[in-house]
This record gives structure tokens, C-alpha cells and sequence, in this order.
């Protein structure tokens, strides 16, 4: 807050000092060189900025840009604060001393744009606390049932672990899920399955959507998942830095909120459609 009211007062000088020459001739015919002006580095001055999760604008891009330079935001500049920008804000918040609730009020803010600002550790990593596995009852299953996006998220829980069967190869590995709203953030739960998974796109890691079916609650489920490791790691020693995503019918990307064609096209393939 002292460096915005400080930018202030930079700027009312300037105009005073401008007015004072253009109103006396003399002093207007001596040349003056004209004041640089400071880069802003923090959002509009306001005793009482309050920017949280469903806001958009500049404040949030520059939230987002400052976020990133410190470590914690890996994702697009998108200027809309969604639930990628509080993790990273719960995080950033954390790591500083802050009430990790999120939302980026005058304290936090003072804190974000200060020289003091922690930056994100190098491998900010945490382990899920046990995950838990569930076995399906049986492996020999050629198509998975079209089970909507809401039916999975409301049984598979962050930190559980489910085996997940590439469509087109037939190999099996597991997935732990870590986040994700529109659908599920997941990483592989050992170096063993990050193997297995990366074998199934050639050994290169690519966006490319595959097929895949998983065993939740009982049921095979029809699913697509990309190979491109992104965001933020949960999950330590696993050999792969990052997240990959799992789609079910009607799923939607976390940005841009709409559904993705691509995987609903292999979400059909998995159910044999």
C-alpha cells in the first residue's frame, strides 16, 4: 500500500511542477527534461482492492503474471480468477505468512507486489496422505459405460488411486486423483505406472486424447486422457513432473469452461460408440 501511495504523490508533484511552469513565461523557456514515468506493477490503487475467485479483468492478469514470476501459476494468462488462481494464491499465501483463504485483499496484495515476497520452493511437492486403492473385480472388459462428468466427481475423491486401462493397447496402469472441477486432475502413482502410461503415447509425452476406461465404484467407467504433464505436482518420486487430465461424458476443460470434442470423442470410443 505505501508504494501505490507513493506513486500518487510521484504523480501529483509532476503536475504541480508542470502547472508552475506553463504559468510563469520565464521558466517556460527553459527546457526541462520530462520525468520518466514508473512502471505500475501493482493492480488500480484502492484502500479496500479485494480481487477473488469470479473476477476478471487486468487486476487478475496482473495477479496472474506476478503469481507466475514467483513459481506458483504455471497456466495461461487469462485474466479470469478461476480455481487454478486461488490454488496458486492459497499457495503463494502459505508460503508468505497469509491466511491461505485465496482471495487477494489489500494485505495480500501488499505482500505479492513487495520486495519480500517468497517465491514458490523448487519442488513444492505433498504427497497425499495414503492413498487409497480400489481393485476391480475383474480386468477382462473391453468397453466402459458412459457415466456423466457429475457421477464421477461425486465418487472419485483427491487422493484416491484407480486403475485405469489404456482403450488401444489394453495396457493398465494407476491414477491418483489430485484436483480438478470440470474434471479430474490426475498423476500416476508410481514410477512404474508414469512408465506405463508414457509407453502407451510412443514414449513421447503429447496432448493427443487416447481412450482409456477406469474402474470407479463398482463400475467401468468410459474415459479419455491426454499425455502432456502440466500445472502443478502433488505426487513425489513418480518420474513425472506435473498433472495429466482424465474426461468423462460431458466434462469440461478448466479455462475456457466448455466441453472438449476431442475427448468426447474418445469418451464414445471407450463405450464401444
Amino acid at each position: 500500500m505505501r508504494k501505490w501511495i507513493a506513486l500518487l504523490l510521484t504523480a501529483m508533484l509532476t503536475l504541480a511542477a508542470t502547472s508552475s511552469a506553463l504559468a510563469d513565461p520565464d521558466e517556460s523557456a527553459v527546457p526541462t527534461a520530462e520525468p520518466t514515468a514508473e512502471p505500475t506493477a501493482a493492480p488500480e490503487a484502492a484502500e479496500n482492492l479485494v480481487v477473488k475467485e469470479g473476477d476478471t479483468g487486468d487486476n487478475v492478469l496482473l495477479i496472474q503474471m506476478r503469481l507466475r514470476d514467483l513459481g506458483y501459476y504455471n497456466y495461461k494468462m487469462t485474466g479470469s480468477f478461476g480455481a487454478y488462481t486461488t490454488a496458486a494464491m492459497k499457495s503463494f499465501q502459505k508460503e508468505n505468512g497469509l491466511s491461505a483463504d485465496g482471495v487477494a485483499g489489500t494485505q495480500t496484495l501488499d505482500v505479492l507486489y513487495g520486495n519480500g515476497a517468497k517465491r514458490a520452493p523448487v519442488k513444492a511437492v505433498v504427497k497425499p496422505v495414503t492413498p487409497t486403492t480400489v481393485k476391480p473385480a475383474s480386468s477382462k472388459v473391453k468397453y466402459g459405460q458412459l457415466k456423466e462428468w457429475s457421477w464421477v466427481h461425486s465418487r472419485w475423491a483427491r487422493g484416491e488411486k484407480l486403475k485405469v486401462i489404456d482403450f488401444n493397447t489394453g495396457k493398465s496402469y494407476y491414477m491418483i486423483r489430485v484436483g480438478g472441477y470440470n474434471h479430474a486432475d490426475v498423476e500416476p502413482a508410481t514410477k512404474k505406472d508414469c512408465a506405463i502410461l508414457k509407453s502407451t503415447y510412443g514414449g513421447s509425452w503429447s496432448w493427443d486424447r487416447r481412450a482409456v476406461i477406469f474402474y470407479l465404484d463398482g463400475v467401468w467407467v468410459a474415459g479419455s486422457t491426454n499425455g502432456m504433464p502440466h500445472g502443478y505436482e502433488t505426487v513425489a518420486n513418480n518420474d513425472m513432473t506435473g498433472q495429466v487430465c482424465i474426461h468423462a461424458l460431458n466434462s469440461k476443460t478448466h479455462i475456457r469452461n466448455t466441453v472438449d470434442p476431442a475427448h468426447q470423442r474418445m469418451v464414445h470410443r471407450a463405450a464401444g460408440k
